[in-house]
């Protein structure tokens, strides 16, 4: 069960950890309508191409990776609690297992149970003030 929580943000990485990833998409977006910055953006997309890897599409993912990537740049190493450098890292790791050349790309997408996971830190609470 998800935890509930007021924060879209927070919400939303529970919900990628436990492999939502259209409603942490719907999440990470409920607050991308207050920010508008790229890296929600990049979040946004990089649970699209999960969500989408999970139904067996390639060429959407292809897409929404290689632009999670770009926009998660700006932000290394770390960012609101999230290590970009190792999002980043994890995003090339997918790029590569769906590249045109992968053994595992077939008109059928890649098999989800090829599909490494990841896992996103939970930002730690801010402490109350004293």
């Amino acid at each position: 069960m998800i935890p509930p929580h007021p924060d879209p943000y927070i919400r939303a990485i529970h919900l990628f950890n436990a492999e939502h990833y259209r409603e942490a998409l719907l999440a990470f977006e409920e607050r991308w309508h207050a920010e508008r910055s790229d890296f929600l953006r990049g979040l946004i997309n990089l649970a699209n191409a999960m969500n989408q890897l999970r139904l067996g599409l390639v060429a959407g993912p292809r897409r929404n990776l290689t632009v999670a990537r770009a926009l998660l740049s700006a932000y290394e190493p770390q960012h609101e609690g999230l290590d970009i450098v190792r999002i980043r890292a994890y995003i090339a790791e997918l790029q590569a297992l769906i590249s045109d050349e992968s053994p595992l790309d077939t008109p059928h997408g890649v098999p989800w149970a090829q599909v490494p996971r990841l896992h996103l830190s939970i930002p730690p609470s801010p402490a109350p003030d004293q």
